[in-house]
């Protein structure tokens, strides 16, 4: 436990000052809702970036196939995950005018759930086929069963904060600006004719426009953060179209579902 402790505090050091700017911003420039969302976003990305350097978790590629591992701390995963769904549960309480976006569960919790756990396998199913051909010492290597628990707890909450993010406010906001283009009193000739338009596709979807949102938000991670690069980008933009089209149909909860299902069973050595 004195580990974790420690860890925990090497980190606190470490994303502390970024912290302290954004809440600094909170503070002087009032924000509206959209741009706290942006806030939102950055420190994100300063919480699970900082996470790299400090050897919290090792990802990487071979042969261009992306691979993920965890910490083997569970005492870490454990805390930090449920660290990572207080943080959520208060933004998404204490941020009311941010709140009507969100839909945690859109279709009833069985199809969502049914949903979120058949689009992790989905997500996970094109590594499974390539990781055959793969020593598991070459992508990561064995995860022992005592760190299992620990990990789904991790994968789990930590990316509910993640979900709350992309698939609740900014698919929220992407569907908020469809539904503006297309008003509900336009032909469905006319809307269809608008959709081909503007998006030359009817599948680009606010989901799928979550997803790439989502793999933006891992260009420093790919490139500046690590050195894995494309593997990493192709893996994020996969991962969040699918917990996109999730989150779009089902809601924030079964998208989660998705992308920490995938996470767990990628991190965990399970496939």
């Amino acid at each position: 436990m004195t580990t974790t402790i420690n860890t925990f505090l090497v980190y606190l050091i470490r994303v502390l000052p970024g912290l302290t700017v954004l809440t600094m911003t909170f503070l002087a420039v009032r924000p509206s809702r959209i741009v706290r969302v942006g806030l939102y976003l950055l420190a994100f990305v300063l919480l699970r970036d900082a996470m790299t350097p400090l050897g919290l978790w090792r990802f990487g590629a071979y042969r261009g196939i992306f691979w993920i591992r965890l910490s083997d701390d569970p005492w870490f995963l454990v805390i930090f995950g449920m660290a990572a769904l207080v943080i959520s549960l208060a933004i998404l309480t204490l941020d009311r005018g941010n709140r009507g976006v969100v839909h945690l569960f859109s279709r009833g919790t069985a199809a969502g759930v049914a949903a979120g756990v058949t689009g992790a396998l989905l997500v996970v199913a094109p590594l499974w086929w390539l990781y055959r051909t793969i020593p598991v010492h070459l992508r990561g290597g064995g995860v022992t069963q005592h760190l299992i628990p620990a990990i789904l707890v991790f994968a789990l909450l930590g990316n509910f904060m993640e979900e709350l993010l992309f698939r609740g406010y900014v698919l929220g906001y992407l569907q908020t600006r469809r539904r503006r283009q297309h008003p509900r009193h336009q032909s469905r000739h006319q809307l269809r004719h608008q959709r081909h338009r503007r998006y030359g596709t009817a599948l680009i979807t606010p989901g799928v426009q979550s997803g790439v949102v989502f793999a933006l938000c891992h260009i420093f991670l790919a490139g500046t953060v690590s050195d894995i690069g494309v593997p990493l980008l192709l893996f994020a933009l996969w991962e969040g179209i699918i917990a996109g089209v999730v989150g779009e149909r089902y809601g924030v909860i079964p998208a989660t579902l998705t992308h920490g299902g995938a996470i767990f069973l990628l991190s965990s050595g399970l496939v």
